[in-house]
C-alpha cells in the first residue's frame, strides 16, 4: 500500500497565500479562533463540564459564518454539520475544537467529551467530537445510507482551533470516527516562541511566488 502524504503549510506567508486561493485571510481564521477561546474561557465553575467545549463549538460556528458569509459563501447543514460553503471554488470549511493544531509532527485530535453516551447516538461520524448533547434531536440524525450531495464537487476543510489557541484549516479524511489521516493542513498560528513572524495587512506576496509545500510520508 503506497504512503499515503499531507501536504503542509506551515509559515504564515505559505498559509496567507493559499487562504487567498479560497479568498479568505489570516485575519478572518485568527477571528475565529479568538472567538472561540474567549468563549470557552469564559465557562463558569458552575457550568456543566463540557460547557467550555460546547460554547467554543457555538461560538466558533458563529464566527465563522459572521466573517466568511458574503454572496459566494453560504450556510451549510449538509448531513447535521454546520458549516460554510462555496461553490465556486468548491470549499466546504465547518468548525472543530482540537487538542492542538499547527504541529506537523502530532496531528490534530478532535476533542470529545467522556462518558457523552447521547452523543454516541449520532451516526454522523463527526458530529460527536463538536461538544454538542444531542438529547432529542433524533429527526436531526442522518439515515445509514445519507450521503453528501456535493461530495465529488466540494472539499471540505475544518478551522481547528486547539485549547492552547493554536488554530489550523485542514481537510481530514475520518474512519472509524477519528482522523485517519488529512489531505491538507494550513496552520495559521501557534503560541510559542517560534512562531512570533506576522504579516502586516498591506503587505502582500509578489505575484510570482511559489507556495513550497511540505509531504510528510506516513507508511
Amino acid at each position: 500500500m503506497s504512503p499515503f502524504r499531507t501536504a503542509i503549510l506551515d509559515n504564515p506567508v505559505d498559509a496567507q497565500r493559499r487562504l487567498g486561493d479560497f479568498g479568505l485571510t489570516i485575519q478572518q481564521m485568527l477571528a475565529i479562533r479568538d472567538s472561540a477561546r474567549a468563549a470557552a474561557d469564559d465557562a463558569s465553575p458552575l457550568m456543566p463540564l463540557n460547557a467550555p467545549g460546547t460554547l467554543a463549538y457555538i461560538h466558533g460556528v458563529g464566527a465563522l459564518r459572521g466573517q466568511i458569509l458574503d454572496s459566494e459563501w453560504v450556510i451549510d447543514r449538509t448531513l447535521g454539520v454546520e458549516a460554510v460553503i462555496n461553490h465556486g471554488v468548491g470549499i466546504r470549511i465547518g468548525y472543530q475544537n482540537v487538542d492542538r493544531a499547527c504541529d506537523p509532527n502530532f496531528p490534530p485530535m478532535p476533542r470529545s467529551e467522556k462518558g457523552n453516551g447521547v452523543a454516541r447516538l449520532c451516526r454522523l461520524p463527526l458530529f460527536e467530537h463538536f461538544g454538542v448533547v444531542l438529547d432529542s434531536e433524533i429527526d436531526r440524525l442522518p439515515s445509514e445510507n445519507a450521503q453528501d450531495p456535493h461530495g465529488d464537487q466540494v472539499s471540505t476543510y475544518f478551522a481547528m482551533v486547539g485549547e492552547d489557541g493554536s488554530v489550523e484549516l485542514s481537510s481530514p479524511i475520518i474512519a472509524s470516527k477519528r482522523y485517519a489521516d488529512f489531505v491538507e493542513r494550513i496552520f495559521i498560528d501557534r503560541p510559542d516562541e517560534e512562531w512570533q513572524t506576522r504579516l502586516e495587512p498591506n503587505t502582500d506576496p509578489i505575484d510570482d511566488f511559489e507556495v513550497p509545500v511540505i509531504f510528510k510520508d506516513k507508511a
